[in-house]
């Protein structure tokens, strides 16, 4: 039987992505710790524990500092087998100076993509270059992912994939949705369209409410939802008064802020699952769509190639409300296309996007690590004795 790991995760706790990953291995029976400055709201409970190391009255450049100094102390005095890093920007900076334990990073989008902003401030792009060429282990999320990392640090040696996965058992087909139409107002055969990314402006969700007149002309009972996770208040509020412009005000839902636990409805509630951002990662909410079934309508974004194939799993367009419309028309109608592609798609991510397949692979690279870092210190040993 393998033995317990101490496992140290720097990362955003408040994000859904990183909880995931660190109760996976904390159900497993490991020893997990999150420390971060974007602390879980309440206290998790259960398979693993938060550190937050923001709790300061001083804010800016001082605040920031301060968390650093405590981050390195408090990674010293943990002890543990594993450092992985989530999200390469701001606190986890202070390891680009060296880390006392075997460290993994893995970017997520935004801390390595310029084009969403990664290198603000003019030190930014070499602290994270140095902190991935310093880290034992690199991993990515998708083949863009890493084209991104190689160009970022040209040296780096192996870049191992291990996704996100699904929970595949949560994600799934079939789930009843009759309940959420009704709190909608929508009857049991209104086509729902889902645009399920962070109410930001990078996500373009106006170009699905600008797509909406000419949907609207040919399905005239389709209703576009939009969720309001992590929201800009003056977005949605220009959303809104697009929407009251085109007159399409009727047929579209602002959500609110949807749970983890309750998206599996909404992806089968819905007939396309639309995501048009001006730039991307791989992000879950696409993978857990189409675990569920929905079919993905997404701009073509090279990011998506090796997952989407247009008019074979799903639609990929040119990022303009004409070619969007059309597109969703064309799902909308085709009944046919829509089964296919929720059987592909589920097939494609039991095959490739099954979390706890990723997750027992990232579990195996913890051990070796760990296992690298124990002979290291008896060959240490062993020679001090002599």
């Amino acid at each position: 039987m393998k033995r317990r790991l101490t496992l140290c995760f720097v990362g955003p706790a408040a994000s859904i992505n990183l909880r995931r990953w660190v109760e996976w291995f904390g159900q497993k029976g490991h020893d997990c710790t999150v420390l971060t400055v974007e602390p879980m709201l309440p206290n998790p409970t259960g398979s693993w524990r938060q550190i937050d190391l923001s709790g300061t009255p001083i804010g800016g450049k001082i605040g920031r500092l301060v968390s650093a100094r405590r981050l390195a102390s408090t990674v010293a005095r943990l002890d543990a087998d594993v450092v992985h890093v989530h999200y390469l920007r701001g606190l986890a900076w202070v390891l680009a100076a060296g880390c006392p334990r075997p460290c993994v990073v893995t970017p997520w989008g935004s801390d390595v993509l310029q084009e969403q902003g990664a290198f603000r401030e003019w030190y930014s792009k070499a602290l994270t270059r140095r902190l991935l060429s310093q880290a034992d282990l690199v991993t990515v999320h998708s083949a863009y992912m890493e084209t991104a990392v190689r160009s970022l640090a040209p040296g780096l040696g192996t870049v191992l994939r291990v996704g996100w996965g699904v929970d595949m058992k949560r994600f799934r087909t079939g789930l009843d949705s009759v309940a959420l139409r009704r709190s909608l107002n929508l009857g049991l055969d209104d086509p729902v369209i889902f645009s399920p990314r962070l109410a930001q402006p990078l996500y373009n969700h106006e170009l699905l409410i600008r797509a909406m007149p000419d949907v609207l002309r040919v399905v005239p009972q389709a209703c576009a939802i939009f969720t309001e996770h992590t929201a800009d208040d003056r977005y949605i509020a220009r959303l809104r008064k697009l929407a009251d412009h085109l007159h399409v005000v009727k047929q579209i839902r602002f959500v609110g802020e949807l749970s983890y636990a309750d998206m599996p409805r909404w992806y089968n509630l819905s007939a396309a699952v639309v995501m048009m951002p001006a730039s991307d990662g791989m992000p879950s909410s696409l993978l857990e769509a189409m675990a569920c079934g929905a079919v993905p309508v997404l701009t073509d974004l090279a990011q998506y190639d090796e997952l989407v194939r247009d008019r074979i799993n799903g639609r990929r367009v040119e990022h303009n409300p004409k070619a969007l419309a059309v597109a969703l028309v064309e799902v909308l109608q085709d009944e046919i296309f829509r089964c296919r592609c929720s059987l592909e798609n589920r097939r494609l991510m039991e095959s490739i996007g099954d979390q706890d397949r990723e997750m027992e692979k990232m579990e195996a690279l913890y051990y070796r690590l760990a296992g690298a870092m124990q002979r290291s210190h008896a060959q240490g040993a062993g020679a001090c004795a002599q």
